[in-house]
């Protein structure tokens, strides 16, 4: 009877404990996630920069004097320029937010936890949890091609492709194209192009989709675990915790029945 007083401290230490690591794993998250935006956004600015820089040139290039040869190559090369830098930066915005999905997943998985340990506050969250209902269908809100075009990546791609079209337009008309075949050869090459990296985003998530689906699985569905709390990964089963909520995230009072939701 002597040892019941140190194993309850004992479990409310290591219940501090937990909280202590998922308050700490949290703060991370955020730190990782805002880290992750201001990347994302300054590439994304530095393109823009040396985009619009690229198109004042090639305007005073082409408007002005001087050997038409050589303005013209210059203009090729600098859309070229301007079309290589284009693909690396939206390669590395299509990662930068497959990698901002992935911690908003995180997030959400450790608010979870956060609204398990205290069901009482759920009712006030106005975010969702990963136990509600239909949060997290891997797949964005609002359609996912929607999502894609008018995103970071997006704006890129369809820069990307409105240089190769372009390029297609007066390669047409410089081999003696008509003017409308010309125009339609490079609105066409600009629809494939950006179909082209429009699939590119949607192959990136699924994979990215994947990956998150794997961990969480490995993490909230393994059988058998159990936190210091009693609550288990998935939420389901197992003996209360500490403050008396069951591992469905309910609370119940002491000498009743198992929760219900």
């Amino acid at each position: 009877m002597a040892a019941e007083p140190d194993v309850a401290l004992t479990v409310a230490a290591e219940s501090d404990v937990a909280l202590t690591v998922a308050l700490a794993e949290y703060e991370h998250l955020r730190d990782a996630l805002r880290a992750n935006t201001e990347q994302a956004t300054a590439r994304f600015n530095f393109f823009l920069v040396v985009a619009s820089a690229a198109t004042a040139v090639s305007g005073g290039l082409l408007t002005g004097g001087g050997s038409g040869t050589a303005n013209t190559s210059a203009v090729i090369g600098l859309g070229a320029l301007v079309l290589l830098l284009g693909l690396t930066v939206f390669v590395r915005q299509v990662e930068f937010t497959n990698r901002a999905n992935l911690y908003g997943v995180a997030v959400d998985s450790v608010r979870t936890y956060l609204v398990r340990r205290a069901p009482s506050v759920g009712p006030y969250l106005i975010l969702p949890t990963l136990d509600d209902p239909g949060v997290y269908q891997g797949r964005p809100p609002g359609g996912r091609w929607t999502r894609d075009v008018i995103g970071l990546a997006g704006t890129v791609s369809l820069v990307d492709s409105a240089l190769v079209g372009l390029g297609a337009g007066i390669a047409a008309r410089h081999v003696g194209a008509a003017t409308w075949l010309a125009a339609t050869s490079g609105v066409v090459v600009l629809s494939l192009v950006m179909l082209a990296h429009l699939w590119y985003i949607s192959y990136r998530r699924a994979a990215a989709t994947a990956r998150i689906w794997t961990s969480m699985g490995r993490r909230h569905q393994s059988s058998g675990a159990r936190d210091v709390d009693g609550v288990s990964p998935n939420g389901v089963g197992g003996a209360s915790d500490v403050d008396g909520v069951s591992p469905n995230g309910a609370a119940r009072s002491a000498g009743s029945g198992p929760a219900t939701r």
